[in-house]
């Protein structure tokens, strides 16, 4: 069942991946007439950020690897989820936020949801 909870990753960081590379490559004054990100470094580190979520979760949501590699996977997730936030909440890019935020709820459910089945 943990499986969904990667597949909800998997799903924003997809999300947030589009939005960043929309903010890295959009023509400026397209829809933004304030945007300062187009072309910026910090624009393209969000890109590859959401692209390493992005494949962490697919290979979580496949149940591919060994305990560690899942361990090291679902860690990188969260600081990848809260480092991606970060980096969308100080370029002002209020729908890559809610992609993380996205992100974020399916890392939890990774671990409610484990929690409801051994425990019950």
């Amino acid at each position: 069942m943990a499986r969904a909870g990667a597949g909800l990753v998997a799903i924003g960081s997809a999300a947030g991946l589009a939005i960043a590379l929309y903010n890295y490559i959009m023509p400026t004054n397209l829809l933004e007439p304030d945007s300062s990100v187009t072309g910026t470094a910090g624009a393209l580190l969000v890109v590859a950020s959401s692209a390493v979520i992005l494949l962490a979760a697919l290979v979580l949501a496949a149940g591919k690897g060994g305990r560690g590699l899942r361990w090291f996977l679902v860690t990188g997730c969260l600081v990848g989820v809260l480092g991606t936030g970060f980096a969308a909440y100080l370029l002002d890019t209020l729908p890559l936020l809610i992609a993380m935020a996205v992100c974020l709820l399916g890392w939890l459910a990774m671990f409610a949801i484990r929690g409801q089945s051994s425990s019950a």
